[in-house]
């Protein structure tokens, strides 16, 4: 090829523009860098919807594991940065121990809702293509991870009630729901895990005002959301599923200013495998606090691992960056 042809073809393809999908994707990174930037913790989007500013930072900073952690973890601790060191870590002392630890990373609510962010009006397509990578690298160190990504955008679709709280960073009780199904049949098919016992379920509207309306301005003084109230003892501490994570696994669930009670993910787990589980959360990081808490009850409890066949470890995916520490020398015992 001469250098005249060869001039021709480059300035032919410096002429292209960017593709549809790569238009939208720039467009999604901006957006979200220019909210990682906020001055407020609430970012204001369309139709009343609120954004967490910390989450939309995560989705903005690109790949995130192993060298680049240093650069993209908010974590203090040089030793304590990168999440793919400390999951391995922590599958490996479960491996021992012969129970299965299955990671469940909460979607952000800007994956499943781009079209709500203000600014450019996006599709309804994945963006999140780092945390797919990092799911891909994950696996390939034998680590079980459920993506509920495309779950909940399927959801989404054929729901008229939103999947997460518009003034909340938490999934709503719809979306927890749907959360719940999905892990029961991922349970079912991977360990066999079922009981017999059948729940009670009751459809209830509640109104409350979300962690993100109370800092947020301009928006509602609340909202109102379904539940589904699950009747009966969900919850068994001699549970062979332990449920662990941040306040994903007790929003709906605890009460108080957790909105309900005995409607959120571990009730709504148990009802679809007809059997309690065991919980084990936290209202703050579910990175390395919630196992902090494992390695203390499991010094209180002796014969506490024995009875556990699997670990769900369920916490938001903005964790990977935002979290306070991912320190991988945690103990289980």
């Amino acid at each position: 090829m001469n250098r005249l042809n060869l001039f021709a073809i480059l300035t032919l393809l410096s002429l292209c523009p960017l593709s549809s999908q790569a238009q939208d994707q720039a467009a999604f990174q901006k957006i979200c860098t220019t909210g990682a930037g906020s001055s407020d913790i609430a970012v204001n989007g369309k139709d009343n919807w609120c954004f967490l500013r910390n989450e939309l930072r995560h989705l903005s900073v690109g790949d995130f594991w192993g060298e680049r952690s240093a650069k993209t973890a908010q974590a203090a601790d040089p030793k304590a940065k990168d999440p793919m060191k400390a999951i391995i870590a922590y599958k490996a002392l479960l491996d021992k121990e012969n129970i299965k630890l299955i990671v469940v990373p909460v979607p952000p609510k800007a994956v499943i809702y781009p079209d709500k962010l203000a600014g450019a009006s996006l599709p309804v397509k994945r963006y999140d293509l780092s945390l797919q990578k990092f799911y891909q690298e994950l696996r390939k160190e034998g680590v079980q991870v459920v993506d509920l990504t495309d779950v909940l955008l399927k959801a989404r679709k054929s729901d008229n009630e939103p999947l997460y709280c518009l003034g909340d960073s938490h999934f709503s009780g719809e979306g927890c729901k749907v959360i719940a199904e999905a892990l029961a049949a991922e349970l079912k098919k991977e360990t066999k895990l079922q009981g017999k016992t059948k729940f009670s379920i009751t459809k209830e509207k509640i109104s409350f005002k979300g962690d993100l309306y109370k800092t947020a301005k301009g928006m509602p003084s609340s909202e109102e959301r379904t539940v589904y109230y699950v009747k009966g003892e969900t919850k068994n501490a001699a549970s062979p599923i332990l449920l662990f994570g941040d306040s994903h696994t007790l929003v709906f669930d605890t009460g108080g200013d957790l909105y309900a009670s005995q409607a959120g993910l571990a009730s709504q787990l148990a009802a679809a495998l007809e059997m309690p589980v065991d919980v084990i959360g936290v209202r703050g990081s579910g990175a390395t606090p919630a196992r902090i808490n494992i390695y203390r009850r499991s010094k209180q409890e002796k014969d506490f691992l024995k009875k556990k066949k699997v670990f769900i470890w369920c916490f938001a995916a903005r964790e990977f960056t935002e979290a306070s520490a991912w320190n991988s020398e945690v103990s289980i015992q």
